[in-house]
């Protein structure tokens, strides 16, 4: 009878071979630029060091990566998204497709940010499939010109909204 080895993690490491792409190319004077902030917290509240966020819009043509540092902060320099067309033909907010990668996480995280100063956020058709409740861990704030916060939480209260798609 063989015996089931428990899961292991790798690390602490991830982030060795990954390289931060948090400005994504954005010119700093692009009409739509905005830097979104935030933090990667663990259950207990504290911040996931080596942790990667995966960001992609359609209006950028690559994946952004922005590395969280020892307190789990990060930044990713990108554009504000464009409403978009929903696979139903609805329009969704605009909003960023997140996967959260990082040590100890043995499967994809798969969220999604969006914007409290859109219009469009409240009626966006994904967004409504989330209980009321919930709702406030996908939605960005602005702290100042151009910059939004987010905090993702992996799991216990206030556990950020994680999807099967993006």
């Amino acid at each position: 009878m063989a015996l089931l080895t428990p899961f292991q993690t790798v690390g602490p490491f991830l982030t060795l071979g990954i390289n931060g792409d948090g400005d994504g190319h954005v010119p700093a004077d692009h009409e739509r630029a905005i830097t979104m902030t935030g933090r990667l917290l663990d259950g207990a509240g504290q911040g996931v060091p080596d942790g990667v966020l995966e960001l992609w819009q359609p209006e950028l043509p690559h994946v952004q990566r922005a590395l969280t540092g020892d307190d789990g902060t990060f930044a990713a320099h990108t554009i504000k998204p464009e409403p978009s067309p929903g696979p139903d033909g609805r329009v969704q907010a605009p909003h960023i497709a997140v996967r959260v990668l990082g040590r100890g996480i043995l499967t994809e995280y798969l969220t999604r940010i969006y914007f409290a100063d859109e219009l469009l956020t409240a009626a966006d058709p994904v967004l409504q499939l989330v209980p009321d409740e919930r709702r406030s861990t996908l939605i960005a704030t602005p702290i100042a010109a151009a910059t939004y916060r987010l905090d993702i939480v992996l799991q216990g209260e206030n556990e950020t909204v994680f999807f099967d798609f993006v």
